[in-house]
């Protein structure tokens, strides 16, 4: 370490404290700060180390929660910027928090969750590491930022083109995300899901209908969510891998996890996946390939599957009073309708939230709510009490499910989160809340009035 570096990581850890004393997560600001004063700082910091970046459009979070429980488990050490802050700055933050004062990390594994655009900014400071790559999904996300579904992909695969020697670890299912395939690597393995996950689901194909090779239309042998699914091309036979680690059924869908089958390269493994909504299942695959290899053994990989919890707007349960509150995130149309599976299998008979902002990390334009199946829900959540609608863009919300034929007279929108939190309380109903991103954090610090809950910084 050279000084420069060393009185990089002072900074950041003095100013981490100083965010701590008033109150703040300081998830990036410190990382912003040490980037000033030593703008290759990750090259210092990582060296020697083993890392593992997951990036994509949904799951980057929860992928990263389920891999950090296997490596623990594993007997290892790891950190991880699990407050989701996945920029530049929000990583450097969390290798400066894992630092010592001297300026070294000691831990075995850095987890690092990469956002898709800036995975390129982080990545080319790992030059030769040991580099594993998960890349969970494509699907349209924010388009004011990101663009459609190639930019995004192209992004990530400049990212990893920077990696001649990374360990590369796809989606099957994704016919974007499995061409990533082409580039320079150490190894290669695929996860994925056999066989449709249930009935009902949505088949909008959208944001991948032609193939990314030679423009022909995608053919299905089934689909699981979106453009996810047994796709191929009959015209230059590009077609979905046959994954390392595969879900072959779910034997029983239970009230907030799943009895799986599972092809663990090449061994039959039957775990209980204790994180609800079935698009969950490919996080829990994406770790397990992680998992294996690291070196843990499938009973120990049945035990982590089985003991895991929600975290941080992720399917996140809340104990408000009598009320009981499953936090939601969601951002865009693929991740949405996945939701609205979930929900309709809950037959919600309490309260659904809806919360929508149109704030730079949601992306300014909203219209994507229009791609959003919500018709699939009316029928399901008819039994429901009250359906509230909060955030900038509440009225836009309301106005979408009033299109889809909900019950109006049910609808109440209450933009001030407090009062609305305390109306909750009040009722004592079970309540679904299913809230944007900044929209989720900006009701979960207000919920932290009222309950204790960990608190972060917003990125």
């Amino acid at each position: 370490m050279s000084a420069r570096s060393t009185f990089a990581v002072w900074a950041g850890k003095i100013t981490t404290n100083i965010l701590k004393l008033f109150g703040s997560g300081g998830t990036s600001l410190p990382g912003k700060v040490v980037l000033k004063i030593c703008p290759d700082i990750l090259g210092h910091l990582a060296k020697d180390m083993k890392i593992i970046c997951v990036t994509g459009t949904n799951g980057k979070t929860t992928t990263c929660h389920v891999i950090r429980d296997m490596i623990e488990a594993n007997g290892n050490t790891v950190f991880c910027n699990d407050a989701g802050a996945n920029l530049l700055g929000g990583v450097v933050a969390a290798f400066v928090g894992a630092a010592g004062w001297n300026g070294k990390v000691k831990t075995d594994y850095a987890l690092l969750e990469c956002d898709e655009a800036a995975l390129k900014s982080i990545v080319e400071h790992f030059g030769k590491l040991d580099v594993t790559a998960v890349v969970t999904n494509v699907f349209r996300d924010q388009l004011d930022r990101y663009g459609e579904v190639l930019t995004t992909v192209n992004k990530i695969r400049t990212g990893l083109e920077q990696l001649p020697n990374v360990k590369l670890i796809l989606n099957a299912d994704c016919s974007l995300t499995s061409s990533l395939q082409e580039l320079p690597h150490k190894e290669l393995h695929y996860f994925g899901v056999n066989a449709p996950l249930y009935e009902g689901t949505s088949s909008d194909i959208s944001d991948a209908v032609y193939c990314i090779h030679c423009k022909t239309k995608y053919k299905y042998h089934y689909h699981t969510f979106g453009h996810l699914g047994g796709f191929y091309c009959e015209k230059c036979g590009y077609q979905r891998k046959t994954p390392d680690v595969a879900l072959n059924k779910v034997l029983e869908w239970k009230d907030g996890s799943e009895v799986v089958e599972m092809n663990v390269f090449g061994n039959t493994v039957r775990a209980e996946v204790l994180l609800p909504g079935g698009y969950n299942l490919y996080n829990a695959l994406a770790a397990t390939v992680v998992a294996h290899q690291i070196g843990l053994s499938d009973d120990k990989i049945v035990t982590v599957l089985g003991g895991l919890s929600t975290h941080f707007g992720r399917m996140e349960e809340v104990e408000l009073s009598d009320a009981r509150l499953h936090m939601v995130l969601v951002k865009n149309p693929a991740g949405f309708n996945e939701v609205l599976q979930f929900l309709i299998q809950q037959k919600p008979k309490g309260t659904i939230v809806f919360g929508l902002n149109d704030n730079y990390a949601d992306g300014k334009d909203i219209s994507w709510i229009y791609d959003v199946e919500f018709e699939r829900l009316t029928e399901a959540a008819a039994g429901a009490q009250h359906f509230y609608f909060t955030g900038k863009r509440a009225y836009d919300m309301q106005l979408r499910l009033k299109y889809a034929d909900f019950d109006t007279s049910k609808f109440i929108v209450e933009k001030d989160y407090k009062t609305l939190i305390t109306m909750l309380k009040q009722q004592g109903q079970e309540t679904y809340l299913v809230l944007s991103y900044t929209c989720m954090l900006e009701f979960r610090d207000k919920l932290a009035e009222f309950v204790p809950l960990q608190k972060y910084s917003k990125e």
